[in-house]
């Protein structure tokens, strides 16, 4: 829990988060939280160019087409650094 609140204190604007848009130094944007998954993009069921399609982006629509609601939760939590500043949220 305490692990979670201060990941949560990061507040990133989409400018920050799209100069992580490679292979290595991948974040991209989940329902206004950021996530950092350049060490997990060769373990990604759908292949790392998958997540490399969207480093650096908002993700959310894409991802809520092909993913059940509780895949972050179970498998992502430890890889949310921050959330989206409410100025770059669309």
């Amino acid at each position: 829990f305490f692990f979670a609140l201060f990941t949560m204190a990061a507040v990133f604007t989409m400018a920050e988060v799209a100069k992580h848009n490679k292979e290595g130094d991948a974040w991209v944007v989940l329902y206004g939280k950021v996530y950092d998954v350049s060490d997990f993009l060769d373990e990604h069921p759908g292949g790392k160019k998958a997540l490399l399609l969207y480093a650096g982006k908002d993700a959310t629509n894409d991802f809520e087409a092909i993913h059940p609601e509780d895949v972050l939760e179970e498998h992502a939590a430890d890889k949310c650094i921050g959330s989206l500043a409410p100025s770059s949220k669309l």
